[in-house]
This record gives C-alpha cells, structure tokens and sequence, in this order.
C-alpha cells in the first residue's frame, strides 16, 4: 500500500452561503433591520439622558420620541415576520400561505411607518417651539402641528383600507387602489414636512447673534434631517423602476427602515450633549424656562403663561434690607425697599428670554428702589 493510498479523504467542505444573493436578500434585511434598532434604542437613551443630566425633567417631546421608538421597533418585528415567510426573495417562489403572511406585514410595517415618523415630528416641532419666543415663529411652528397630523391621519386611512373589506391587507389578486399613487401623495407630503422641519430651526437660529461656529454646528444638526428627505427620494426610484409590485419587494422594506432610523435619529440630534454645549451660552434659556413651568409641551400658553411666570418672579424678588447705624446713644434704622418692575407693551419677553427682539442676547431687569430713614 503506498503512502498516498494510507492517508484519509475527507469530505468535500459543503458550499458556503453568501449573506445576499441575487434571488435572496433576506439575511441584509434582518441584519439591517435590528441594527437599526440598536440605534434608535442608543440614541433615544443617550438623548434622554443628556436630558435628564441637564435639567432634570422629562418633557412631552421625549415621550413623543419614546413612542416613535416603540413604533419603529414594532415595524422591524413586522418586517421580521415577513422575511420569515420569504419576503426578499425572489417573488414566485412562495407558497399562497407565504403570500398572504409576506401581504399582512407589509400592510403592518407601513402603518407602523407611518406612526413612528409623526411622533418623531412632533418631538422636533415641540422642540422648535421652546426654542424660540417669538410668536411668529411659534404659529408657523403649530401649523406644521396640524400639517402633520393631517398627514399621519391620511395616511394612516388610507394604508388601513387600501382595499376592499374585509382584507383590507390583501393587495395580491385583489381590488385596491391605486397603491402606488397614494404612496407617492404620503412620501411627498412627507418630503414637505421634512423640508420644513430642516429650514424652520436653521432660519431661527441663524438670526441669532451667537457666535459663527456654534452657529454652523446647530444649523447643521438641524440640517441633517435632509437626509431623511434623501432616503425618500430613493424610495420613488425604487418604486418607479420596477415592473412588478414594488411593495413586495425587498428594497422597499430596506428602505422603510432606513427611513425611520434616520427620522428619529436626526430628532434627537438637538438634543446630544454636543449641541447643548453649542447653545450653553443662552440659547436654550427660554426652553428652561418652559420646562420649569411643567415640561416643553406642544400646545403651551406662549406668552400668556410667561408673563404670569414673571409676575411670580417678580413677587418672589421683593426684599427689604435693614441698616443699623450705632452713633453714641442713639440709633438708626434704615430701610430700603427693592423690588423689580414689570415690563410694559409686551416686554415681559425680555425678562424670560434671553433673546430681545433685535435678536441679541441678553436679559434686563428693572428695579424700583424706595429710601426710608427713621430716627
């Protein structure tokens, strides 16, 4: 026996499976997918703890962001769902059951869409309207409030009965609407309020007299939630460009999950310690105001309620102080009474803000001093 022949074979190693095929992309959907998850959970945590470091309260804005989140992790598990019933592989070769679980996440995860980008909205705008006293800048903000809730309650119609009851989630060999028109409606309104959410914030802080690098560092948090408009951009070239049902394919879901990542990422972007840094030097003076009155809310009383802060403040800064002047056998008293005036025509928002209405900031207070001598 020669000494090749008394050596052991082996077996062939067995082929190795590529993470994404041409014909499967299931494995990249699933990595992506809770990847993204692990983001928004990191950022959402540090967001609220860089919050809570700082001033030690909990607004609306941040149970706004808590509930995207939930949303966006319910979306991943619908997307779960349906790569697990062969949603990213080629369309053909699924069973009717396979089918029908891929139609019912689908219809799933673009409701849940749908719900985490408007909370993600809403914790910016609420953000937005704590950020500056103006009212102008308040009321454009508010209407951006009720374009987005316009816009979610559409949506959210029209994605829940797309089609005829009572499958409503059955788009495959069933009468619909037209899907992919009224998606094209929801996305650009969507780009519109994304646009939007990127020039209000940059515009109010542009006119503000801080200095230039702080300046660019907020624009540019604020800026970057362009690139969720991007990533919606791409979701009509995909759409546009295939021949089939574009809902059923795999680059739609990818995404969809893109989208929201980057949605709720660049919300809380405003709030990382870098940029408190950036506006530690009173930018966010008025936001702390706010939130000692009860939390940054949506719908808060403005102006109103600020000036009964001031009235409160000014209650508070009364003082009386007392001199004793011991001259031989007699004695002195001197008393001098402090107390802060209350602005008129409106000008309380110079004393809560730290924003005048020449955009410069700054804070003045006025005092009213009254001298009694009594012997």
């Amino acid at each position: 026996m020669s000494a090749e022949e008394s050596l052991p074979t082996s077996d062939p190693a067995p082929p190795s499976h590529p993470f994404v095929t041409a014909d499967d992309h299931t494995s990249l959907l699933n990595v992506v997918g809770w990847f993204s998850v692990v983001v928004i959970v990191m950022t959402v945590l540090t967001r609220l703890g860089t919050r809570w470091a700082k001033s030690r309260t909990v607004g609306l804005d941040d149970g706004a962001i808590i509930t995207s989140t939930i949303f966006a992790i319910a979306q991943t598990v619908a997307v779960s769902m349906g790569v697990n019933n062969g949603l990213g592989r080629s369309a053909g070769n699924e069973t009717d059951a396979q089918l029908i679980a891929q139609q019912k996440s689908i219809y799933a995860f673009t409701i849940f869409f749908i719900l985490g980008q408007f909370f993600a909205k809403l914790s910016i705008i609420s953000f937005v309207i704590a950020l500056t006293p103006f009212r102008s800048h308040q009321a454009m903000s508010r209407g951006l409030i009720a374009m987005t809730c316009i816009w979610m309650l559409a949506s959210v119609f029209g994605f829940a009965f797309q089609c005829d009851l009572p499958d409503t989630w059955k788009f495959v060999r069933h009468k619909c609407a037209d899907r992919v028109a009224f998606y094209t409606f929801v996305e650009s309104y969507n780009i519109v309020l994304d646009t939007a959410l990127s020039l209000l914030p940059s515009v109010i802080i542009f006119g503000l007299q801080i200095d230039a690098q702080r300046k660019v560092i907020t624009i540019i948090f604020f800026m970057s939630r362009l690139l969720v408009v991007a990533a919606s951009l791409a979701q009509f070239g995909v759409i546009y460009s295939r021949k089939k049902d574009p809902f059923l394919s795999w680059t739609f879901a990818l995404l969809i999950m893109i989208i929201q990542t980057l949605s709720i990422v660049t919300a809380c972007g405003p709030y990382l310690k870098p940029f408190l840094d950036s506006v530690n030097s009173g930018l966010m003076g008025n936001d702390d105001i706010r939130r000692r009155q009860g939390g940054t809310g949506f719908f808060m009383g403005g102006r109103k309620d600020l000036a009964k802060s001031c009235q409160q403040d000014e209650e508070s800064e009364l003082r009386t102080f007392t001199q004793h002047q011991i001259s031989g056998e007699s004695q002195t008293f001197h008393t001098v009474q402090v107390s802060s005036v209350p602005s008129r025509d409106g000008e309380e928002w110079e004393a809560g803000s730290q924003s005048s209405r020449a955009h410069i900031i700054r804070q003045t207070t006025t005092y009213r001093v009254s001298s009694e001598t009594c012997e």
